[in-house]
């Protein structure tokens, strides 16, 4: 009989990670270039195969999950004062420093997070702003969902 590996993961965070000895030998035997002008072979078949992997026409590498919660937002609501209807419990919400604010000029509308998580459909739909309503309220662009919820 095989003997069972028991060992935590603890993924709470992109913070709290700490990488193995054998990921940081990995990391320091990796073939490395300058990603900024698309030399970097070790990015570029991280990229290739995660684009592959989701069926994308392309993928890109950022280091931090908080970098790539920002660009998603950013990539929606793509003039400033856009709107973004969030849990009112959403990690882009309550822990990322206010980024979509403060980079983008995104306006954050939180929508209450049940205790599980989700939201509330009529919630939601009550949220969207109608942009031929009233001109002076933020237009509504984009609604995050999580999968997975911190808080």
């Amino acid at each position: 009989m095989a003997k069972m590996v028991s060992r935590t993961v603890d993924l709470r965070s992109d913070t709290v990670t700490k990488p193995t000895e054998s990921m940081r030998a990995a990391m320091a035997a990796a073939d490395v270039d300058d990603d900024v002008f698309g030399h970097d072979p070790t990015a570029l078949r991280l990229e290739t195969e995660m684009a592959r992997i989701t069926g994308k026409e392309a993928a890109l590498f950022v280091p931090s999950g908080t970098m790539g919660n920002l660009i998603s937002v950013l990539v929606h609501c793509d003039i400033r004062g856009n709107e973004v209807i969030l849990g009112d419990n959403a990690h882009i919400h309550i822990y990322e420093n206010g980024g979509i604010s403060t980079i983008g000029g995104v306006h954050p509308r939180p929508v209450k997070n049940n205790q599980d998580g989700t939201m509330d459909i009529d919630l939601i739909e009550a949220a969207i702003r109608d942009p031929r309503e009233v001109l002076y309220y933020p237009t509504t662009r984009l609604i995050c969902l999580e999968n997975t919820h911190a808080k």
